[in-house]
């Protein structure tokens, strides 16, 4: 369905952030510059039906090759520390990470400002 959504690439955070305002009722709230721990006590709220996240990341640090992308998260695994996400590339398809590297990918810029998550909710 994020396709869709999405006619052209290049996107930034808060420019997603508008597309999805202008197709849901839902809230939605751009998190970036987030410590590890709140990455991580987010993760932990990604099991909640009433919300629902979108990351956007380098996949440079998680593949060694690439740029920006965006994926919805689909859940997290706290006992394991991983993160399960629903890459809507399908080269790539679903994935399980490492929350750190997940992190790390997520931890770097485009263009001014630092890469993060949307929350929908």
């Amino acid at each position: 369905m994020l396709d869709r959504l999405l006619p052209f690439f290049g996107l930034t955070l808060d420019e997603l952030a508008e597309v999805a305002r202008a197709h849901t009722t839902r809230k939605v709230t751009v998190l970036r510059d987030l410590t590890p721990d709140e990455f991580r006590e987010h993760l932990q709220k990604s099991n909640d039906a009433g919300r629902r996240y979108i990351i956007n990341f380098r996949r440079r640090e998680i593949f060694g090759a690439g740029g920006g992308h965006f994926s919805p998260i689909a859940g997290y695994f706290e006992n394991e520390d991983l993160v399960f996400v629903l890459d809507v590339n399908e080269n790539f398809r679903p994935w399980l990470i490492e929350r750190s590297r997940l992190f790390a990918a997520m931890n770097t810029l485009d263009s001014d400002k630092k890469r993060g998550l949307l929350l929908i909710e």
